[in-house]
């Protein structure tokens, strides 16, 4: 008896198991296609999208899979598990191929991208990825120490800065070149029924009141913020292979210090944080009409300030420690304020209060850095067209680690260290175990 209830809960439980998986085919492993193609631009050119190398990486696990093209440009991934992925592609042409595709001398080889983000299951049919090369920068962001440092023993956010690197082979001046950080959304559970939100789950800034531009996803990003180095125009040259610092609060953190309260502040561990009072240029908003201070935002008068010349609500220059950030970097004679500023997609109805952002060209960007969160399952949608940033860069400790990411360095010309610009972050950056201010970390 015992041995027939024994087969009869084994059949049961066989025959629940498979109904299960009938009722739900999203658990089968499946199949999916991609077809690689150039730009209209670059197919003009006749060249090859074969050997490109395609990664796609589950959202949810973590897990990645390369593959590469074949000589159609297609590729097919078997035997994965459905769910959303992000997909990035890259095909690098050598300097010489190139050059005889275009009829026009190139000195560097030229890489090509895309990217999507996709939720994949059975009924998905073969996808596009459209390669497309981006500008290369002579301003390069070279190092982003955005994570902070411990929260208890570090200075917790008050320590960020920026880096960037004159990568070109001729004397720069850093006079009115902007920093400025791009909005998108921050949260990973976006409604993509929605008009407002593209199938990546970032805004799609088609649908933004009064916006009339097909290309509004494509070509531009929209600023939060707008902070612009001052000088006179040639007051702060760089020398080729050189660079300069950009502290949110240009003092020693390693020291206590009074904050603008009157407040004794102490560093628990030293050795968690840095020394930015020699850096080359400071945030500092308390003297902006109308801000609320924070107490943390110190002003060095030894260290010029940026020009604050464009902000929606921030009240100074906090990158996300979680790293959910985009920053870029451009130049412009025109004033910020003749750009067009729209709200965010998902606003219906402007008011005095409603939030509004710089429309900004990606054709006049020199760089452009996607940072994502270090856990796979946080990260949310891409904000940068992929002709900017293909990929992201993230620290391999996380938030408030006191590392940084910088930049890899492409070769070295005459001693000269020229950084590696894909456009393409992922392959660009890397984890620096300690975040370094003194302008001599490469990788």
């Amino acid at each position: 008896m015992n041995k027939k209830r024994l087969l009869s809960t084994l059949f049961l439980s066989i025959a629940m198991l498979t109904a299960c998986k009938k009722d739900n085919p999203e658990a089968e492993a499946i199949s999916v296609s991609f077809q690689v193609k150039f730009d209209e631009q670059a197919a003009a050119l006749g060249l090859s999208p074969a050997n490109t190398e395609v990664t796609i990486t589950n959202q949810t696990n973590g897990l990645s899979n390369k593959a590469k093209t074949d000589a159609s440009g297609n590729v097919k991934f078997e035997s994965i598990t459905p769910g959303n992925y992000t997909v990035v592609s890259s095909l690098t042409i050598s300097a010489a191929d190139y050059s005889t595709a275009s009829g026009s001398l190139t000195q560097e080889d030229v890489v090509f991208n895309a990217n999507l983000n996709q939720f994949l299951n059975k009924t998905t049919g073969s996808l596009e990825l459209i390669l497309k090369t981006g500008r290369l920068g002579d301003w390069l962001l070279k190092q982003i120490y955005y994570g902070g440092s411990h929260t208890l023993n570090g200075a917790v956010f008050r320590d960020q800065f920026l880096e960037i690197y004159n990568n070109s082979n001729a004397v720069m001046y850093a006079d009115s070149l902007y920093i400025g950080l791009v909005v998108g959304v921050q949260n990973t559970n976006s409604d993509v029924s929605r008009s407002w939100f593209l199938p990546s789950g970032q805004f799609n800034w088609t649908d933004a009141l009064n916006m009339n531009n097909a290309k509004a996803n494509t070509d531009y990003v929209y600023l939060t913020t707008a902070l612009r180095i001052p000088g006179n125009g040639k007051q702060y040259p760089v020398q080729p292979g050189a660079s300069f610092i950009v502290a949110q609060n240009a003092i020693n953190h390693k020291v206590p210090y009074t904050d603008n309260t009157g407040k004794a502040i102490s560093v628990k561990n030293p050795e968690l944080t840095i020394d930015l009072s020699k850096a080359d240029f400071e945030a500092y908003y308390g003297d902006l009409p109308g801000i609320s201070r924070l107490a943390s935002d110190i002003d060095n008068p030894l260290v010029p300030n940026l020009d604050v010349v464009y902000r929606v609500s921030d009240r100074d220059l906090i990158l996300d420690n979680n790293g959910r950030e985009a920053i870029v970097l451009f130049k412009t004679t025109a004033n910020l304020n003749s750009f067009p500023k729209f709200p965010t997609p998902d606003v219906k109805t402007i008011t005095n209060t409603t939030s509004q952002y710089i429309q900004m060209p990606t054709s006049i960007l020199t760089d452009g850095v996607e940072i994502a969160y270090t856990l796979e399952t946080k990260r949310v949608p891409h904000r940068l067209p992929a002709t900017i940033d293909a990929g992201f860069t993230f620290t391999i400790g996380g938030p408030y680690s006191s590392q940084s990411v910088i930049r890899k360095t492409s070769k070295t010309v005459n001693g000269r260290r020229i950084l590696k610009d894909s456009n393409n972050s992922s392959l660009d950056f890397e984890s620096l175990t300690m975040a370094d201010p003194s302008k001599t970390a490469f990788k």
